[in-house]
């Protein structure tokens, strides 16, 4: 029988989890399943922007290669490619039953995605009660695909009517300052966090009423990091680090209670789903699969995970390529200012930030990352590591070179500038 695959996405939460080591939040339903799954320490996003990342995601494949270079909502006008086929594509095509539940990002022809039926209501509670309410016959019949995607916990943290949540502390990362700002966004945070993992447990139990839990492939993941400065919006292991576990009951005595370390990018999530379901990778898929790794067979692991932003808000090229060990950050245009979302500078935490932010990009960013978790001693100008930044440039060039990234062939036209020149003629 094969298996139905629900895949979780939540907005902007990295590894802020119980099961990453954070201790403030409300996480039962997320610790559970990756205490009865396969947890990734490793994992990273390939965009620390909602839809260039989220389109990585869909498709396997980095999002200069998607369409995807900048927000798809608004007046960004960014959107999925046509001829690049969605995952509900894939499993709509070897007769699964495709929803989306929540928001979707990456594009406003929604049509285009593949999805059998879509439920665009945005908040927990909604999302929630349309899984319930449409988990019917029809889903029963055949395999599913079910897409939910969370809101939460995208600012505004009060989204939905949420309060915030503070009975287990409040916990603040060391690259932000501790302070009655901080403080207060983080508590709205946590319970935005809380919000999105009680609907989880709802989920959870929805399945097992209707005898779907133990043939269900739960995975969840995340689109980036957090919503602070030095994270979302950013390269640092902050913007790009994300959670992902995989529980499926049916397989627990593989991969129960595991922690892998391995790099894993988000564009190798949907050949492993892929690979989990018996269908076969096109060759057109970037990423790759690591189901082999979970069922402990042969597993050639990345020696390196490349991320990318071209626009978030605005045009801020930059490339980043990382190991183990080290990371190379290149930023390509002149602005030395680390360019922030506009819903985090409307947070007090932004304004205690401002030395830190402004005046302080380089060309090239190096670092240690095993001695300097929160990137903060740049390197790549000191004569010892010449040799090391040498080689990671080398790896960032052939990989734009080899994806034809747009960047390196200066390339890029956003829709909104091309909108302005029809107006022009």
């Amino acid at each position: 029988m094969r298996p139905n695959v629900i895949k979780i996405i939540c907005h902007d939460i990295g590894k802020h989890l119980g099961c990453y080591g954070v201790k403030s939040v409300s996480t039962l339903a997320i610790d559970n399943l990756a205490k009865q799954g396969a947890l990734f320490t490793n994992a990273f996003a390939t965009s620390p922007g909602c839809s260039p990342s989220r389109s990585a995601l869909a498709t396997g494949r980095y999002p200069h290669n998607t369409g995807v270079l900048g927000l798809a909502h608004g007046h960004f006008g960014w959107k999925l490619n046509k001829k690049i086929h969605h995952i509900s594509k894939y499993f709509s095509n070897h007769d699964y039953t495709t929803s989306l539940f929540g928001l979707q990002h990456i594009t406003y022809q929604e049509e285009s995605l593949g999805f059998g039926k879509i439920f665009p209501e945005r908040s927990a509670d909604d999302v929630v009660k349309n899984l319930k309410n449409n988990l019917g016959n029809k889903f029963l019949k055949k395999p599913f695909y079910a897409e939910i995607n969370f809101f939460e916990p995208h600012r505004p943290f009060d989204f939905g009517g949420v309060k915030p949540f503070t009975s287990k502390g409040i916990f603040v990362p060391q690259y932000i300052p501790t302070n009655t700002h901080s403080r207060k966004e983080f508590a709205a945070m946590q319970g935005a966090i809380k919000k999105m993992d009680e609907s989880i447990l709802e989920i959870i139990k929805i399945l097992k009423k209707k005898n779907l839990y133990q043939n269900t492939i739960i995975l969840f993941t995340t689109d980036h990091g957090i919503p602070f400065p030095r994270a979302k919006g950013t390269l640092f292991d902050a913007g790009i680090e994300t959670g992902l576990i995989i529980h499926y009951p049916k397989l627990k005595h593989k991969f129960k209670n595991k922690k892998f370390n391995q790099l894993i990018s988000n564009i190798d999530i949907l050949p492993t789903l892929l690979d989990f379901a018996k269908i076969k990778i096109p060759k057109t898929i970037q990423g790759k699969s690591f189901y082999p790794l979970l069922l402990g067979k042969k597993y050639k692991e990345n020696t390196t995970i490349f991320a990318e932003k071209t626009y978030h808000e605005g045009f801020d090229p930059i490339r980043c390529v990382r190991n183990h060990n080290y990371k190379l950050i290149i930023n390509f245009d002149s602005d030395r200012t680390i360019r922030v979302p506009s819903d985090i500078m409307n947070g007090g935490t932004y304004k205690t930030m401002l030395d830190k932010l402004i005046n302080v990009r380089e060309r090239f960013e190096l670092y240690n990352i095993q001695l300097d978790k929160y990137e903060n001693y740049n390197l790549a100008n000191k004569d010892d590591f010449k040799l090391i930044k040498n080689e990671l440039m080398k790896k960032i060039k052939k990989w734009m070179k080899d994806t034809k990234d747009p960047l390196y062939s200066s390339k890029i036209q956003s829709p909104y500038l091309l909108d302005t020149l029809r107006e022009l003629k």
